[in-house]
């Protein structure tokens, strides 16, 4: 595993001259967008500790990942995954709970509309159309960042694997109410049964239900007891612990190692993974 920093900046800044001087001498590659530049660099460059400290100053934007080899994720027991891009919303997309997606999808007896969390799914979820999942096969909506949708076929191939601890839930057409033929959520039904371990950037407690969730630092590795091991029967999982800030917290999804080969094998493309570390 190793770490890639993506700086953002505007070169009109002093020290973000000099830093681009610096690039440029040493044939370090980035792209330029307009006055802005986008840079990507991992801890082992030669430059990396002189391009961090000219760089450390509030206007840069700074994203930090961790990248994992093919190896390292061909071999982990479970990964955490999550998608690459989302599209639209579910529906009825408003504010108001009563007249949104929550009230058409879950049941809001126990909702906390502070933060979130207490819904419990009765219903299938409503879009506006599919958004194109015949090409991506394996998608989903913003707002339900744990929730994923993927193609009737692609349903089948996951039956015929007989993956546990999902299932498939149709999803209809919000004009006209029906089932949409082509699409259905996959519904993760299991909860990891140990706790997830990892870097913190902030702790949120919801003052009105006592709710807490984290916000995980974006460089930070997952990691939980080997002890649990032997108790993971089942392909799917979402996380105990809620993450996120604001209102869109979510739970993390885990997926066993053959999974991921098969997403993998079957060119799944719209999913980003990383191994949970056993130890």
């Amino acid at each position: 595993m190793k770490k890639e920093y993506h700086y953002f900046f505007n070169i009109n800044h002093d020290k973000c001259k000099e830093i681009l001087e610096l690039l440029n001498l040493n044939n370090i590659k980035y792209t330029s967008i307009g006055d802005c530049i986008s840079l990507r660099i991992y801890e082992d460059n030669l430059h990396f500790a002189q391009i961090c400290k000219l760089l450390k100053h509030k206007s840069v934007s700074l994203q930090i990942r961790c990248e994992y080899s093919k190896k390292e994720l061909s071999e982990a027991k479970f990964l955490r995954i999550w998608l690459r891009r989302y599209s639209g919303y579910p529906q009825p997309e408003a504010i108001d709970v009563k007249n949104s997606y929550i009230n058409y999808t879950f049941d809001i007896k126990n909702f906390c509309i502070k933060c979130g969390s207490g819904l419990v799914q009765n219903d299938s979820f409503y879009l506006k159309k599919s958004f194109n999942i015949d090409k991506i096969r394996f998608g989903g909506v913003y707002w339900v960042y744990d929730t994923f949708f993927i193609t009737t076929e692609l349903r089948d191939l996951f039956a015929k694997e007989k993956f546990t601890g999902i299932e498939f839930v149709p999803v209809k057409n919000i004009k006209t109410k029906q089932i949409v033929d082509n699409i259905v959520q996959l519904k993760i039904n299991e909860i990891f049964p140990a706790k997830l371990k990892y870097d913190i950037e902030k702790i949120i407690d919801c003052k009105q239900c006592g709710q807490k969730r984290d916000v995980m630092k974006m460089d930070s590795e997952v990691i939980t007891s080997k002890d649990v091991l032997k108790d993971l029967d089942k392909d799917f999982y979402l996380s105990q612990e809620f993450h996120g800030d604001g209102f869109l917290c979510c739970k993390s999804v885990l997926i066993s190692n053959r999974v991921y080969k098969f997403l993998i094998d079957n060119k799944i493309k719209n999913i980003c993974a990383e191994p949970i570390r056993f130890e």
